[in-house]
């Protein structure tokens, strides 16, 4: 087996050759179920089989409940063309994966910053400021929580444990795909 194309995207793109796929039959001889081990994602990397379409090894692909229908062009075989379809394939179901984790992890930073604002605004951000301090939301990526701490917060002791036992704990308890809260840089406020 040749490798395959390098994915567009780079580093995060899942490894095409990982997905695992199975062809099956139909009644028609030019067409082919492709069955993908776990499931298809709910957006494919079309390019790829209008790539195909445009070289004339495929007729048509699309998907079905549960496969991915691909039938040949007129004057094609599966036994000289049945390994290109299988690589477009896999590369079609890895780049709609790496668009569905790219998705899911930016619903969910935006769900972990509307929970973190809401616990700072509700619980935090009482307590410091009775102590003459402010925890700030300054950043949410990648599943890690930004914030900074300002007034009497800044440089006391008893900050660290306000972000990890009191928030860090209350948001995971809510959110268990927090990465974690660290402190940001100060920025002067006070």
């Amino acid at each position: 087996m040749s490798a395959l194309p390098e994915m567009p995207g780079g580093q995060g793109v899942p490894d095409p050759r990982m997905v695992a796929v199975h062809a099956e039959r139909t009644g028609h001889p030019r067409t082919v179920h492709w069955r993908v081990a776990g499931g298809l994602p709910s957006t494919l990397g079309d390019e790829v089989f209008r790539e195909l379409v445009t070289r004339g090894v495929l007729e048509s692909a699309a998907s079905g409940p549960g496969h991915i229908s691909t039938t040949l062009a007129a004057g094609r075989t599966w036994h000289a063309d049945g390994a290109a379809v299988r690589s477009a394939v896999q590369r079609a179901v890895a780049a709609g994966r790496a668009r569905h984790s790219e998705d899911t992890s930016a619903d969910q930073d935006g769900a972990l910053g509307r929970l973190a604002t809401r616990i700072l605004a509700e619980e935090i951000a009482p307590y410091a400021a009775g102590h003459g301090g402010s925890i700030v939301l300054v950043d949410v990526r990648d599943g890690t929580v930004d914030v900074e701490l300002a007034g009497a917060c800044h440089g006391c002791p008893a900050a660290a444990f306000t972000i990890q036992g009191r928030l860090e704990h209350r948001m995971r308890a809510e959110a268990p795909w927090l990465v974690g809260v660290r402190v940001a840089e100060h920025r002067g406020r006070s």
